[in-house]
């Protein structure tokens, strides 16, 4: 055996250069006497990107299905809301008929020779009402 001392640092604990292009890259945790990925298990890194993946796919999901019944939610509003329009115009319109009806019969009434009030030609609301 040779007895001299090798002044150079012992790098055996480190893995070997890979080249790729014209630098040199290292992968840590190897070994340079090892043949493969070390058989330890699953890497955790991957499994918690696996649950986090499944934890947002599953919230995804919740929030498609909210927005889903709002949009419901907001069709429902929309078809009340064009239905109440419709009654008022409905009522408004009869509103105004029952008003030129009045206004022609003051209008006959003031021709009329007898002046004899016949009574009201419609009905005026009294209190609080609501339309149908």
């Amino acid at each position: 055996m040779d007895d001299r001392h090798d002044d150079r640092p012992d790098t055996r604990h480190e893995s070997p250069p890979i080249m790729s292009g014209a630098e040199p890259i290292t992968i840590q945790g190897s070994s340079p006497n090892s043949v493969g990925p070390a058989p330890v298990g699953p890497d955790p890194v991957l499994e918690r990107l696996d649950r986090l993946s499944d934890l947002l796919l599953r919230r995804i999901d919740r929030l498609e299905e909210r927005v889903r019944s709002l949009e419901q939610d907001n069709g429902e509003i929309i078809n009340l809301l064009i239905a109440v329009k419709a009654g008022l115009e409905e009522a408004s319109g009869d509103l105004i008929a029952q008003l030129e009806d009045a206004e022609d019969a003051a209008e006959a009434d003031a021709g009329s020779e007898d002046g004899a009030e016949d009574g009201l030609l419609f009905e005026t609301p009294s209190g609080p009402t609501m339309l149908h």
